[in-house]
């Protein structure tokens, strides 16, 4: 009889570990189940890319154009202070001194070099002037088409479903990353699409083209 009980009381311990070993082992791989799926979920809602920002600018048409409109216009201000120079009589003046240093009267060579001074510090101060207004100009634009630009990229990936998009340059934030994570040329020529060059030039030359109002 103890025999009995003793048996009944350690079959019911066993079997109430057993199961206590199931539950256990059940909620383990319901636990790792939940955590996989959230690593899947993860993994669907994270979509990463980079791109190259100096490529991107390099083939910027737009910026491009930009550079060539200052080339040109830094070449106009070069001639105009060139014109400005033969103009004051600088050079001629120069020439004059030159000539006859040493054999006109003091007070008259001191006359003609106070003169030549006085229209050198006048012709400096303008060209000084004119390139730091240009250099000011010119870093503006560029300025506001680097900050386009980041607006462009922002807006892209948003449209896109990317969760990151990361920026790669010469400092190095980027060490490596898979070829097929590279949107560059994608972006590049999504951007240029946007901002095309050639719609500015057609409309620029709608506008410079005189209408011809004629009467019948």
């Amino acid at each position: 009889m103890i025999e009995n009980i003793y048996s009944d009381n350690f079959r019911s311990i066993f079997y109430s570990y057993l199961l206590s070993q199931k539950n256990i082992s059940n909620m383990k791989k319901l636990a790792i189940l939940f955590i996989l799926s959230l690593g899947i979920i993860s993994c669907q809602q994270t979509k990463t890319a980079y791109v190259n920002n100096t490529k991107i600018m390099e083939g910027f048409e737009k910026l491009e154009k930009t550079e060539e409109q200052f080339t040109q216009e830094e070449e106009a201000l070069k001639a105009k202070m060139d014109a400005m120079v033969a103009e004051s009589g600088y050079q001629d003046l120069v020439k004059e001194y030159q000539s006859k240093q040493g054999q006109m009267p003091k007070a008259e060579e001191e006359e003609l070099y106070n003169k030549i001074m006085q229209i050198q510090q006048r012709l400096g101060q303008q060209q000084q002037m004119n390139n730091q207004q240009f250099q000011q100009r010119k870093n503006a634009e560029r300025d506001s088409l680097v900050t386009l630009v980041k607006d462009f990229i922002k807006d892209y990936g948003k449209n896109n479903g990317y969760t990151y998009i990361y920026g790669a340059n010469e400092s190095g934030n980027i060490l490596y990353g898979k070829e097929d994570l590279d949107i560059t040329e994608e972006v590049t020529k999504a951007l240029n699409e946007k901002y095309s060059v050639k719609e500015e030039s057609s409309d620029e030359s709608a506008e410079a083209e005189p209408k011809n109002d004629s009467v019948q």
